[in-house]
């Protein structure tokens, strides 16, 4: 499994119906602590959008450990997947 992360804000389509404050970030929580980012969003939906789908291939995985960025992670290491406000 395949996962884009940090794609740019200026690569998303112009939407005039939100505005930077709607952005959010989904990231992965790490049993030890850690945080890493699964990707961006405009908005909270779109957020939820991307946690489920990667909670999908979690639970149904296929025989690879799931990539975030330049990382596989090990499923059990994962705490939560978390939307985030972008602050």
């Amino acid at each position: 499994m395949t996962l884009i992360e940090d794609t740019p804000v200026s690569h998303l389509p112009r939407n005039e119906e939100w505005t930077p404050s709607e952005l959010r970030r989904v990231v992965v929580r790490l049993a030890g602590g850690e945080v890493v980012q699964l990707g961006t969003a405009p908005n909270r939906q779109s957020a939820l959008v991307l946690a489920r789908t990667f909670i999908a291939e979690l639970e149904e995985p296929q025989g690879e450990w799931p990539v975030v960025g330049d990382r596989m992670l090990r499923p059990d290491s994962i705490v939560s997947v978390d939307v985030l406000t972008n602050t």
